[in-house]
């Protein structure tokens, strides 16, 4: 075992948080947690052999490093590769991300009728193949199915829908008949459940109790582990980038809860305007707030694969942090649903606009 040659899979990623790592397996599409101690033993396998690691490795700690072994070769975070083939033959993963579009994802709030044909022509002209529409309460059902009917044969990759609930309404048939459907979130019900899930994560549809609102809770049946958001979680923040907000009143804004209002698609008059926008500095000022630059989430294991539609806010050219604290603590690992968890005050972590710091 010691004399023979191994490799760490270069699709796997162990992302190191406060008190423990989730290893990310995109391939699987999976993640698991293990001890930071493992984090810190395949960064050294990456860089040494095993036989080098065992001699520097003390006699009392021999017994926790082949554990660590067997268990990363067992999960297949390790590999056995033939003694004359070189580790450099097992290169790592580009981490680049590219996309083929400026735009990836049109967000889109209806309260009354709208002109469709428009957002058509919006979604066909910035190549943008995922659209989520927002129908505020009141809006008359009946009419979803005419707008989907306008945008079904462009090629979306996927479509959300968020509406009121209506006991006369059948939200599967939805699924049924338009199958790049991935989620429908369903407010004012009377329950919370899945009436609906799909093992992909697509063809969804979520009831909720709530009322229709914004909000930051994060849960790990939203957390998704892939390729595509996993580079882009590198150098880009995975809910503001390449994001495209319409409101009611044709107002466009990076993402509904930004403040900044950038002009009106009710008053444009080409399809060029709207690309001017979007291509502005100050449109796109919060894609590259990457959560490596935020307070507390930078520490965080969740950070490449969490879409977190809080704000960042700028203390310096270099500092960010974010003015709503979200549920889950990562200094102990703790849901603010689970018991023992404590607020990041409550731990002493400060992070406001005037620093960081942990008393």
């Amino acid at each position: 075992m010691i004399n023979k040659n191994y490799c760490v899979t270069t699709t796997c990623f162990a992302i190191k948080g406060i008190l423990r790592t989730a290893i990310y397996d995109l391939p699987k599409a999976t993640y698991e947690f293990v001890p930071n101690a493992v984090h810190d033993f395949l960064r050294l396998f990456s860089q040494e052999s095993f036989l080098q690691i065992y001699k520097n490795t003390s006699k009392e700690d021999r017994t926790y490093l082949n554990e660590y072994f067997q268990y990363c070769l067992e999960k297949e975070y390790l590999l056995e590769i033939p003694n004359e083939i070189n580790k450099q033959h097992f290169p790592k993963l580009n981490l680049k991300f590219e996309f083929p579009s400026i735009i990836s994802n049109l967000v889109l709030k209806i309260d009354k009728d709208f002109d469709f044909e428009k957002i058509k022509n919006i979604l066909i002209n910035l190549k943008c193949f995922n659209i989520q529409i927002i129908f505020e309460s009141g809006f008359d059902l009946t009419k979803i199915e005419h707008y989907l009917n306008v945008i079904k044969d462009i090629g979306l990759h996927s479509i959300e829908l968020i509406v009121a609930y209506s006991s006369a309404y059948n939200y599967e048939l939805l699924t049924n008949k338009y199958k790049n459907i991935a989620f429908i979130f369903v407010y004012s019900s009377p329950d919370n459940k899945f009436i609906k899930r799909h093992v992909l994560g697509l063809q969804q549809i979520f009831t909720s109790k709530n009322q229709f609102e914004v909000t930051h809770i994060k849960s790990l049946d939203f957390f998704n582990v892939n390729i595509t958001l996993f580079t882009e979680s590198q150098k880009h923040n995975t809910y503001f980038n390449r994001k495209l907000f319409i409101g009611a009143n044709g107002e466009i804004k990076n993402a509904l809860l930004t403040d900044e209002v950038f002009g009106n698609i009710n008053e444009l008059n080409s399809d060029a305007k709207i690309s001017k926008i979007i291509e502005s500095k100050e449109f796109q000022k919060y894609w590259y707030i990457h959560k490596g630059l935020i307070d507390v989430c930078k520490k965080c294991e969740f950070r490449h694969m969490c879409v977190d539609n809080r704000v960042p806010k700028k203390r310096n050219e270099k500092e960010w942090f974010m003015e709503t604290e979200c549920n889950y603590n990562p200094y102990i690992a703790k849901w603010n649903h689970e018991d023992g968890y404590k607020t990041l005050g409550e731990c002493g972590v400060i992070s406001n606009e005037n620093g960081f710091k942990i008393n």
